[in-house]
Order: C-alpha cells, then sequence, then structure tokens
C-alpha cells in the first residue's frame, strides 16, 4: 500500500504538471509564486465586513514588480520582520480584543484551545465574539517561532481554519493576505482552498492549490486536485485521478466519485446519483457546485456553519428551499437576522406578488409568506405605515407560532419608527422583537417608552413586568458608567462587587444578600448614575408572580441566577419562590461541558487572561447544546466579566435568558 501511495502521488503530480501548463487556471500566465486571489464585494451573508483595523505590517519601498502583485490596484504588505501570528485586522475601536490579549497565555495553550474550537453555539453573541478575537491585532503569545512553511500548525493557521469553520471564508481570506499578499503558504493553503470553495470562487481556489508545494497524500488534496482538474476542463486527468481514489479508497467516497465522474464527461449528474446521502462537506459541496447539480437534501439537512451559509448564497439551491433552510438555521442559531434577510432580497418579489399571497396565505408555502411579511413591512417607508405592517406581521406570525421568526428578521426595521407616545400602542411588542433580535438599543428604548405608559395603562404596567428580567440583563450600567456596587453578605476570599468566591474553580453560585445588606444597597444606588433599567426588587416579585402563570416568559430560577451573577442583590425572598427539587418531565439540563474545559475557564479567568477565558468561554458554550444550562452561562457570563468584556457578557446572558415562543 505504501508503494501505491508514493505512485498514486506521483501520478497526481504529473497529472498537476499538465493541470499547471495548459490554459485554464487564473495564474497560469503568472510568473512566481501564487497570490491570493481579490476579494470581490462584501457578502451580505455574515462573513465579516470589510475592517479598517491596523494590520501588522513592515512598510517597504514599492517597486514595479509590487505593482504587478497589487490586487484590485491595493497593495496589502506581507511581513518580513514581523511574526505572521501578529497580524490581526481589528484593532480595539473596531471589535477587536487588544493588544495584550495574549498576554499570560503561552503558545502552545493558544494553538490546542483555537484547534479545539466548536463551529457552532447556542447563541450568535458567542459566534461573533470568537469571530473578532480570530481577527484581533495582538501581540503574540510567549513560546511561538516563525512557522516555515511546510505544514506546520501555528496560531495564524488556527486562526484562519477557525473562520472557516464558523462560515466567514471572506473573513479567513482577508486575515490570511494580511499576513502574507505574495503568495498562501502551505501551512494555510487548506483553509484558502475550502474558503474559496465555500464561496463558489473555484477558480481562486484551485490558484491557490496550484501553488500548494507539500505533496497530495492526504485525501483532501487528492479530491480538491480532482475539481480542480475539472474545473481546468482536464476531463481526463480527473478520471485518472478518480480511479485512484477508487482503487486506494474504495466505495467510502461513492457519491464524490459518482458526480465526479459525470462532471469529468461533461454529463449531468442524475437524480438517482444523489439519492444516497454522502458526506456533506466542503469538498462535496464544491464538486455539486462543479457539477452545477441541485443540491440533494442530505446536503441542506447539514448545520454545519460553514455549508450553512455557503448553501444559503449558492445558485444550486432554488428560493423556496433557500427559505427553509434560512428559517431553520435562525431557529438554530447557526445563522442571524442579517443572512435571512439577504435571502429574502434575493426573491424579487413585487408589491403586487406580496399583496396577493397576504390576501390569500394558503397560495404560498410558508417559508415564502413569512418572508412576504418581512418585506410588506421593509417596503412601507412612512412610519405610521411601517408600524402598522410591522403590527400585522407579528400578529399573524404569532397565530402560526413562528413570530420568533418574524420578529427577529423585522426588528431591525424599528430603527425607522420613532420610540414616542404616537406608536405606544406598538411598544411591547417592539421590545419584545428588538429583544429576541438582540437589538439592545432598541429594546431599550421601546421599553421606556413601555414603563412610561404603565402608569396610566394596565396593559402596559403588565408587560413592563413580563419583561423585566432580560431588560435589566441588557439595562445595567457597564463599568465605565458603574452603578453601586452591590454589598454581599461578609463572606471569607470573596469578590465585593457580586459575592461570587474569588476562587471560581468550585462553581459559580453567587451570594444571597441579606436585608441588611440590601437597605445599605438601596442607600448607595441612589448617589449613583441612574441605569437605563434601573435594579427594582419590586419589580423582580412582580415578574416572578406572573412568570408562574404566563407560557413564554424565560425561566425563574435561570432568570435569578443571571441576575445575580451580574451583579445583582437577589434576595432569599426572591429565591424562595424557586422550588429546589427538578421536574424530569419540563428540566432540560443540556450537555454537561467538558470538566477540563471548565476547569480551564476558572483558571484563565482567576488569571484574567482575555483571549484564554473567551477561548474556553466559547469551547464551553458550544459543548452545552442548543439549550446550556444557566450554571454553565453563569460560568461564562462571569469569566467574560472577569476579563473586562462586559457587554459581551450581557449579550450572552440576554440570548440564554430571552424565550423563544415556537
Amino acid at each position: 500500500m505504501r508503494h501505491f501511495a508514493v505512485t498514486f502521488v506521483s501520478i497526481f503530480a504529473l497529472s498537476l504538471g499538465a493541470l499547471a501548463g495548459g490554459a485554464p487556471t487564473a495564474n497560469a500566465q503568472q510568473s512566481g509564486p501564487i497570490r491570493l486571489a481579490p476579494l470581490p464585494p462584501p457578502e451580505s451573508l455574515s462573513d465579516g465586513a470589510p475592517t479598517n483595523g491596523p494590520v501588522r505590517a513592515v512598510e517597504q519601498p514599492t517597486t514595479s514588480r509590487d505593482a504587478a502583485l497589487k490586487p484590485g490596484g491595493v497593495l496589502i504588505r506581507g511581513l518580513d520582520a514581523v511574526a505572521e501570528d501578529a497580524v490581526g485586522v481589528l484593532d480595539v475601536p473596531n471589535g477587536g480584543l487588544g493588544d495584550d490579549m495574549w498576554a499570560g497565555t503561552d503558545h502552545t495553550t493558544a494553538v490546542r484551545l483555537l484547534t479545539t474550537l466548536p463551529s457552532r453555539y447556542p447563541v450568535g453573541e458567542a459566534r461573533e465574539l470568537i469571530r473578532r478575537l480570530l481577527l484581533s491585532v495582538a501581540t503574540p503569545p510567549t513560546g511561538g517561532g516563525p512557522v516555515a512553511d511546510g505544514g506546520k500548525s501555528g496560531l495564524l493557521a488556527a486562526r484562519v481554519a477557525g473562520l472557516v469553520s464558523i462560515g466567514a471564508p471572506g473573513d479567513a481570506i482577508e486575515l490570511a493576505r494580511a499576513a502574507h499578499s505574495r503568495r498562501v503558504p502551505d501551512h494555510l493553503a487548506r483553509s484558502i482552498v475550502s474558503a474559496n470553495f465555500l464561496r463558489g470562487d473555484l477558480t481562486a481556489g484551485c490558484d491557490v492549490l496550484d501553488g500548494y508545494e507539500a505533496g497530495y497524500v492526504d485525501p483532501f488534496w487528492q479530491k480538491a486536485l480532482v475539481i480542480c482538474q475539472i474545473v481546468a476542463g482536464k476531463g481526463a486527468e480527473a478520471s485518472l485521478g478518480l480511479d485512484l481514489l477508487r482503487e486506494e479508497r474504495g466505495d467510502t467516497d461513492g457519491v464524490f466519485q459518482n458526480i465526479a465522474y459525470s462532471a469529468a464527461v461533461g454529463a449531468p449528474v442524475a437524480p438517482e446519483q444523489l439519492e444516497t446521502p454522502g458526506a456533506a462537506d466542503i469538498l462535496t459541496f464544491a464538486m455539486l457546485t462543479v457539477a452545477r447539480a441541485e443540491l440533494p437534501d442530505w446536503m441542506l439537512a447539514s448545520n454545519d456553519p460553514a455549508l450553512v451559509r455557503a448553501m444559503l448564497v449558492s445558485p444550486q439551491v432554488d428560493q423556496a428551499r433557500k427559505l427553509a433552510l434560512a428559517h431553520r438555521a435562525l431557529r438554530h442559531g447557526v445563522v442571524d437576522a442579517g443572512d435571512v434577510v439577504a435571502v429574502y432580497d434575493g426573491l424579487g418579489a413585487s408589491d403586487e406578488d406580496i399583496a396577493a399571497a397576504l390576501l390569500e396565505p394558503d397560495t404560498v408555502d410558508r417559508d415564502v409568506w413569512l418572508a412576504y411579511l418581512y418585506l410588506a413591512a421593509r417596503n412601507q417607508t412612512v412610519a405610521i405605515a411601517r408600524s402598522e405592517a410591522l403590527w400585522e406581521a407579528w400578529t399573524l406570525a404569532q397565530a402560526a407560532e413562528l413570530d420568533d421568526i418574524v420578529m427577529t428578521t423585522t426588528a431591525a426595521l424599528l430603527a425607522d419608527v420613532p420610540a414616542t407616545s404616537d406608536f405606544g400602542w406598538l411598544a411591547a411588542a417592539a421590545t419584545r422583537a428588538a429583544l429576541l433580535a438582540g437589538e439592545h438599543d432598541l429594546a431599550i428604548e421601546w421599553y421606556q417608552l413601555v414603563v412610561r405608559q404603565a402608569r396610566s395603562v394596565a396593559d402596559m404596567a403588565r408587560a413592563t413586568a413580563l419583561m423585566w428580567p432580560e431588560m435589566r440583563v441588557i439595562g445595567r450600567n457597564l463599568p465605565d458608567a458603574p452603578e453601586a456596587e452591590p454589598v454581599a453578605a461578609p463572606a471569607q476570599n470573596t469578590d465585593p462587587r457580586t459575592g461570587v468566591p474569588a476562587n471560581i474553580a468550585a462553581p459559580i453560585t453567587g451570594a444571597v444578600v441579606s436585608p441588611a445588606a440590601a437597605d445599605r444597597l438601596g442607600q448607595l444606588i441612589a448617589q449613583t448614575p441612574r441605569a437605563p433599567v434601573p435594579w427594582s426588587p419590586t419589580r423582580l416579585s412582580r415578574w416572578i408572580d406572573l412568570a408562574g402563570n404566563n407560557e413564554g416568559t424565560a425561566d425563574i430560577g435561570t432568570a435569578l441566577y443571571l441576575l445575580q451573577i451580574l451583579g445583582d442583590p437577589v434576595s432569599e425572598e426572591h429565591w424562595r419562590s424557586v422550588p429546589v427539587a427538578t421536574d424530569p418531565a419540563t428540566d432540560d439540563r443540556g450537555t454537561i461541558p467538558s470538566t477540563a474545559a471548565l476547569a480551564g475557564l476558572a483558571r484563565a479567568a482567576i488569571a484574567k487572561r482575555r483571549a484564554e477565558v473567551t477561548l474556553y468561554a466559547m469551547i464551553v458554550l458550544g459543548q452545552a447544546g442548543e439549550t446550556p444550562h444557566a450554571g454553565v452561562v453563569a460560568n461564562v457570563v462571569r469569566g467574560l466579566q472577569r476579563v473586562g468584556l462586559d457587554a459581551d457578557a450581557q449579550a450572552i446572558a440576554r440570548a440564554a435568558l430571552v424565550a423563544r415562543v415556537q
């Protein structure tokens, strides 16, 4: 078998030579090393908008040779004297985690955690936080060294691979280009090939493969070469490679091979070839793209964020199935509202089509109907007309038990409706929509209108109480405008701000505040800046009374626990309303994360190692399933608070607390 592997690689190398010598690849005419393909305009999906943050690089005089390498007329300098691991595209003003984020973390630990990161998270806020970390400009951790162009896994390679994994291929290409503007080194090549394949830019991916020098022993490269040979019109070479693949690997990649054989001879892929499920991965997706075959249901069933985002912009998926995929992915936290709206924009529906469908909803598919509810509201540009369209959309969606989707996608449209008394009738629903979508500023603005009306309107008073815990989570003052320090009951080695044990190697439990401490806290609160949603034990008690009899409210125990972890003085009286025993029929504890990850989060938080805390927190959250237990969320929130990521901690707590009525 070893002898055969050598023969296999040799023949593939010869095939590659033929590929490079032919006309088809984009860089075939180019002398010198391969560079990254220029980025197209920003994508509509959440793939990382182009950033204006700095890139660590050494400025050097531009030569005529340099000018020839300028992508799109702009040369991004490569790194000569600066380690590639220091490169980033986000500084602190643009969302980066800071130049010192790796302080205290060694290189081995950093790479180990980066390569352990999950691709999926139960809340979109977690994905955005890890995206920012991966793109941050920062001094590298200690213990690293220059990465030779020989496949060695370093910090940059792990960051680029992580971006591809979470479905941000454009960001991955941008980060790689920031470090290596002239050529894709071998240790980044696999990720950049994958990123280009996900974007549907097969030519750019094949350009990178053409410059890869480490050999094609790995099945990924063998299959990628077959794809590129077909793209280049070298069907005979591709068929030879497929024969070798089949001889070496048998029928383990039968679906990929069958599609490739058809594509190699220019034959259409027959529906029966796709009936048996194959591997739902990047290379199968790319081969289906090459073959211009409609993506099968087993591919669309994937929850892989990278594939889902790629499929939402793929021309190989019809609009109806694309809508269904977008709505399912939104509910599972795989995509956000912007991703779904981008699919809506691609429908090209006329006002007449939308009006007819809304008058007779049974005449259109459910997912199309949901899109039309959004488009009908967006097409109204006058505030009063838009508010009425939003109200109708939310009401109809609630009757169909789909209001979580419609509220999440339409919440951003509230920006053009003023939160004034003229629109007070919309305030409670608008607050809920903004909460679901994570539009914190909009939620606070509309909630304050609800509070003002609560003095005279009974329904508004009730709405104020029902949403109070979620609003308190996002409506508290951050450390740059602190509220009064909660005074906890005396405890040894305890954090005075929250009553949480300073050593969080033990599970975070918070501290119950005594009546005397609560009285002293009340005096301090009166002397501090008023938060948008100030602490109120009375409102919390009122919410507890209502929550037990209203579906769609947050779990009482979870709400109290997260408020306490965030620093609020939840009293013993409040906790008495929560049963200590659990109901197996209703209690969903999620998946228990790795003990090593929980312990690592505790150690990193005590030492205040920012990047390490963030990585451990995201690993813990990613392992906790779609409904993480409050204890898991509390560990994540408290860890992020300890390293100054309070806004991210609040966003994750809010996402975990908000009840999605489905």
